[in-house]
């Protein structure tokens, strides 16, 4: 186990050439030579000017990456496809080069260090197994690996010493390398057993009692289902009984019953082991009910730092709250009214007394209203409420789930002085503006039909629509990634 320091990492790729210019440039080269069969024009080496463009449009993945995962902790990195999370992942595991930063593990700096000497052990997403290899032997592999690497060298440095003791112990460990690798196909009873294939085979029937795969030792790959695959791909990476766990959406392949049962195995084995463990998803179920923190990334660059229950609570900005969550956050765009009063066409809402102070500097500005589907409930006609009608109904059994659009028949005809005045919004555009929210199974409602939604005061969500940042209560302070 141990601390995982990111300090100011950055990544960036060089942006290749298009394949027109390079059409361009080939019919251009061909035109000057004349006959291709005879002629052929010598490739011309880039300018100190073509190199300088070439630098400045290289593609940025991530940039200013500043992350401390804690001795033992269960961090997780979502965001959505193309954020740099696995490109981080591979950064630290040591499959891709810096560009810019530090990544120290434990107390030592690996940025120089290849892989195999960081002791990490990656899970990937499409299980990584040798086809032609037993799951014992796949379990195994990493473990002989090391005690390969871990062998004296053949040769002595001097010659004159080739009798002495670490040249007899040398030549005798490399007999037995030999020996264990020539009767490895045989059967037990008839295999020549080292110190050091007694110290595997203790390790991996270990490792297979902890994820209960004793019974597949023998099989191939092929032979196991995928959820058998994932486990063997965990047990592998377990073996080596590395400092840091690196895994990059290793339930992706899964089905959803299975994935639960193997999300559940993965947390349980986390906490039995307390390996510092780094975990890439996309899946905001995974990341809510996996992590101890979790990191949520967008376009290469952290968003926010928190605990799942933070994350959805108090999100740093628009992005996170629109993220997180099984169902989407609803955004509607409403106007401030000091001390506490916000208002839009459809609706006028005094806010609790925590929200006055925060909302003084945005007296008559526009802010976006965030509120979660299950913060919404269905209510009766009132000024405070939102006038909707149903354009879809979802059916989950637990639960059920509405789409509804702003109902602008209702709405036209409510005594609302203030709002008809507010200004800003367009009524017909409201009318495609859609709601999303979650109600019992047991209330009953038909499309089409008309519903004034209820907004719990205490659940909304502010956000100043210039920066998208976060616009907090009083009594909460901004949470910074760190």
């Amino acid at each position: 186990m141990a601390q995982v320091v990111l300090d100011k990492l950055y990544k960036t790729f060089p942006q290749r050439a298009s394949r027109s210019s390079t059409a361009s440039g080939k019919s251009s080269s061909t035109e000057e030579s004349g006959d291709l069969g005879t002629m052929s024009a010598a490739p011309s080496k880039p300018s100190h000017q073509e190199k300088a463009i070439a630098a400045s449009a290289s593609v940025s993945v991530l940039r200013d990456i500043n992350l401390t995962v804690n001795d033992g902790e269960f961090l997780v990195l979502v965001g959505p496809s193309g954020c740099g999370k696995s490109t981080l992942l591979r950064l630290i595991a040591g499959l891709e080069s810096l560009t810019a930063g530090n990544i120290r593990v434990g107390d030592r700096l690996v940025n120089q260090l290849p892989p195999k000497q960081r002791d990490i052990a990656m899970v990937f997403q499409n299980y990584a197994l040798y086809p032609h290899l037993t799951v014992y032997d796949n379990l195994a592999f990493g473990l002989r690996r090391m005690n390969t690497d871990q062998t004296a060298p053949m040769e002595p440095s001097d010659p004159a010493k080739s009798a002495s003791a670490p040249w007899i112990q040398a030549v005798k460990q490399r007999a037995e390398t030999v020996l264990t690798r020539l009767t490895r196909p045989l059967p037990s009873a008839f295999r020549y057993w080292s110190e050091q294939e007694r110290e595997v085979d203790k390790r991996v029937r270990e490792v297979a009692t902890i994820l209960q795969i004793e019974a597949l030792l023998d099989r191939l790959p092929r032979q196991l289902s995928g959820g058998q695959k994932q486990r063997v791909a965990l047990g592998r990476a377990m073996a080596r009984n590395p400092q840091v766990f690196l895994m990059d959406e290793p339930l992706s392949n899964l089905d959803a019953k299975l994935r639960t049962e193997t999300r559940a195995q993965i947390v349980n084995l986390q906490r039995t082991l307390g390996t510092t463990t780094i975990y890439v998803t996309h899946d905001q179920t995974e990341a809510m009910t996996m992590g101890d923190r979790i990191v949520v990334m967008n376009a290469g660059q952290i968003q926010q730092i928190a605990s799942p229950i933070t994350l959805y609570n108090r999100p740093a900005n628009r992005f996170v709250a629109e993220f997180m969550g099984t169902m989407s956050m609803n955004f509607l765009s409403v106007q401030v009214k000091s001390p506490s009063l916000i208002i839009h066409p459809t609706f006028r809402l005094t806010l609790p007394e925590v929200w006055e102070l925060p909302l003084r500097r945005y007296e008559g500005r526009s802010l976006l209203l965030g509120i979660r589907p299950e913060h919404l409930s269905i209510g009766l006609p009132a000024p405070k409420n939102i006038p909707v009608r149903v354009s879809r109904i979802e059916t989950l059994g637990s639960d059920t789930h509405l789409t509804v659009r702003l109902s602008v028949d209702t709405f036209a005809n409510l005594a609302l002085p203030d709002l008809a005045t507010s200004g800003g919004i367009d009524t017909p555009d409201l009318t495609q503006t859609t709601l999303q929210i979650r109600i019992s199974p047991d209330q009953s409602t038909f499309v089409d039909e008309k519903l004034w939604l209820v907004i719990d005061p205490h659940k909304i969500h502010l956000f100043d629509p210039a920066t998208d940042e976060a616009v907090l209560p009083t009594q909460l302070e901004p949470h910074k990634p760190s």
